[in-house]
Protein backbone atom coordinates (compact mmCIF):
# COMPACT_ATOMS: atom_id res chain seq x y z
CA UNK A 1 0.00 0.00 0.00
CA UNK A 2 2.80 2.40 -0.72
CA UNK A 3 1.08 3.96 -3.73
CA UNK A 4 2.11 7.49 -4.59
CA UNK A 5 -0.77 9.80 -5.41
CA UNK A 6 0.07 12.27 -8.18
CA UNK A 7 -0.12 15.89 -7.11
CA UNK A 8 -3.05 17.83 -8.53
CA UNK A 9 -1.46 21.25 -8.24
CA UNK A 10 1.81 22.88 -9.17
CA UNK A 11 3.70 25.39 -7.04
CA UNK A 12 5.53 28.08 -8.98
CA UNK A 13 7.68 30.84 -7.55
CA UNK A 14 6.45 34.25 -8.78
CA UNK A 15 8.99 36.36 -6.93
CA UNK A 16 11.03 38.62 -9.18
CA UNK A 17 14.21 38.52 -7.10
CA UNK A 18 16.51 35.88 -5.67
CA UNK A 19 17.17 35.79 -1.90
CA UNK A 20 20.39 37.77 -2.48
CA UNK A 21 18.42 40.59 -4.19
CA UNK A 22 19.44 39.91 -7.78
CA UNK A 23 16.85 39.66 -10.55
CA UNK A 24 15.88 36.09 -11.39
CA UNK A 25 16.88 34.93 -14.88
CA UNK A 26 13.52 33.33 -15.66
CA UNK A 27 11.53 36.48 -14.85
CA UNK A 28 11.34 37.63 -18.48
CA UNK A 29 9.48 34.46 -19.45
CA UNK A 30 6.97 34.82 -16.62
CA UNK A 31 6.23 38.50 -17.25
CA UNK A 32 5.83 37.99 -20.99
CA UNK A 33 3.33 35.21 -20.33
CA UNK A 34 1.32 37.39 -17.92
CA UNK A 35 1.34 40.39 -20.28
CA UNK A 36 0.16 38.32 -23.23
CA UNK A 37 -3.09 37.49 -21.42
CA UNK A 38 -6.13 39.65 -22.09
CA UNK A 39 -6.92 40.27 -18.42
CA UNK A 40 -5.07 40.18 -15.15
CA UNK A 41 -6.27 38.16 -12.20
CA UNK A 42 -7.99 41.32 -10.88
CA UNK A 43 -10.20 41.49 -13.95
CA UNK A 44 -8.52 44.62 -15.30
CA UNK A 45 -7.29 44.63 -18.90
CA UNK A 46 -3.55 44.15 -19.14
CA UNK A 47 -1.52 47.19 -20.09
CA UNK A 48 1.97 46.83 -21.42
CA UNK A 49 4.60 49.24 -20.06
CA UNK A 50 4.97 50.82 -23.51
CA UNK A 51 1.27 51.68 -23.81
CA UNK A 52 0.88 53.11 -20.30
CA UNK A 53 -0.17 56.75 -20.16
CA UNK A 54 2.72 57.75 -17.88
CA UNK A 55 6.32 57.30 -18.98
CA UNK A 56 8.22 54.50 -17.28
CA UNK A 57 10.81 56.90 -15.88
CA UNK A 58 8.12 58.97 -14.07
CA UNK A 59 6.77 57.32 -10.92
CA UNK A 60 3.09 57.67 -10.23
CA UNK A 61 2.33 60.04 -7.34
CA UNK A 62 1.06 58.39 -4.16
CA UNK A 63 -2.68 58.50 -3.52
CA UNK A 64 -4.20 60.09 -0.44
CA UNK A 65 -5.24 57.73 2.32
CA UNK A 66 -7.85 58.99 4.81
CA UNK A 67 -6.49 56.61 7.44
CA UNK A 68 -3.13 58.39 7.35
CA UNK A 69 -4.82 61.73 7.95
CA UNK A 70 -6.76 60.25 10.87
CA UNK A 71 -3.54 58.78 12.29
CA UNK A 72 -1.77 62.16 12.15
CA UNK A 73 -4.79 63.81 13.76
CA UNK A 74 -4.83 61.20 16.55
CA UNK A 75 -1.15 61.74 17.36
CA UNK A 76 -1.59 65.52 17.25
CA UNK A 77 -4.62 65.33 19.56
CA UNK A 78 -2.65 63.25 22.05
CA UNK A 79 0.20 65.78 21.92
CA UNK A 80 -2.25 68.66 22.54
CA UNK A 81 -3.81 66.82 25.48
CA UNK A 82 -0.37 66.18 26.96
CA UNK A 83 0.54 69.84 26.59
CA UNK A 84 -2.72 70.90 28.24
CA UNK A 85 -4.00 72.67 25.12
CA UNK A 86 -7.25 70.70 24.95
CA UNK A 87 -9.29 68.86 27.54
CA UNK A 88 -9.10 65.13 28.03
CA UNK A 89 -12.53 63.65 27.18
CA UNK A 90 -12.75 61.75 30.46
CA UNK A 91 -10.68 63.75 32.96
CA UNK A 92 -11.03 67.31 31.73
CA UNK A 93 -8.08 69.70 31.54
CA UNK A 94 -4.92 68.10 32.87
CA UNK A 95 -1.69 69.85 33.87
CA UNK A 96 0.86 69.92 31.04
CA UNK A 97 3.08 66.86 30.68
CA UNK A 98 6.04 68.29 28.80
CA UNK A 99 7.82 64.97 28.25
CA UNK A 100 4.64 63.28 27.02
CA UNK A 101 3.94 66.13 24.63
CA UNK A 102 7.53 66.08 23.39
CA UNK A 103 7.22 62.34 22.76
CA UNK A 104 4.20 62.75 20.47
CA UNK A 105 5.80 65.68 18.64
CA UNK A 106 8.95 63.60 18.12
CA UNK A 107 6.87 60.69 16.80
CA UNK A 108 5.19 63.00 14.28
CA UNK A 109 8.57 64.48 13.28
CA UNK A 110 9.97 60.97 12.80
CA UNK A 111 6.95 60.07 10.68
CA UNK A 112 7.56 63.19 8.58
CA UNK A 113 11.19 62.21 8.03
CA UNK A 114 10.57 58.53 7.28
CA UNK A 115 7.73 59.13 4.82
CA UNK A 116 9.46 61.75 2.65
CA UNK A 117 8.58 61.14 -0.98
CA UNK A 118 5.95 58.53 -0.13
CA UNK A 119 3.03 60.80 0.73
CA UNK A 120 0.49 62.60 -1.37
CA UNK A 121 1.10 66.37 -1.42
CA UNK A 122 -1.89 67.05 0.86
CA UNK A 123 -0.70 64.46 3.39
CA UNK A 124 2.84 65.87 3.34
CA UNK A 125 1.50 69.40 3.88
CA UNK A 126 -0.79 68.29 6.72
CA UNK A 127 2.04 66.50 8.50
CA UNK A 128 4.48 69.41 8.06
CA UNK A 129 1.97 71.97 9.31
CA UNK A 130 0.98 69.78 12.27
CA UNK A 131 4.59 69.29 13.38
CA UNK A 132 5.42 72.99 12.94
CA UNK A 133 2.32 74.10 14.86
CA UNK A 134 2.91 71.67 17.73
CA UNK A 135 6.56 72.69 17.99
CA UNK A 136 5.62 76.37 18.25
CA UNK A 137 3.01 75.61 20.90
CA UNK A 138 5.52 73.46 22.78
CA UNK A 139 8.05 76.32 22.86
CA UNK A 140 5.38 78.78 24.04
CA UNK A 141 4.24 76.45 26.84
CA UNK A 142 7.77 75.72 28.06
CA UNK A 143 8.61 79.44 28.06
CA UNK A 144 5.43 80.15 30.02
CA UNK A 145 6.25 77.40 32.51
CA UNK A 146 9.84 78.66 32.90
CA UNK A 147 8.58 82.18 33.55
CA UNK A 148 6.14 80.81 36.13
CA UNK A 149 8.96 78.96 37.92
CA UNK A 150 11.15 82.10 37.98
CA UNK A 151 8.23 84.14 39.28
CA UNK A 152 7.54 81.66 42.08
CA UNK A 153 11.19 81.39 43.11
Amino acid sequence: MSEEVPSSFKVSDRRLFNPDGTLRTDVEQDTSRVESGSTRSTGEPSVSPQSASTPADQPTPPREDPLFSDFVLELATNAMMMLGLIEHPQYGRLPPDIEGGRHYIDVLAMLLEKTKGNLAPAEQRQLQETVASLRMQFVAITKRMAAQVRKDA
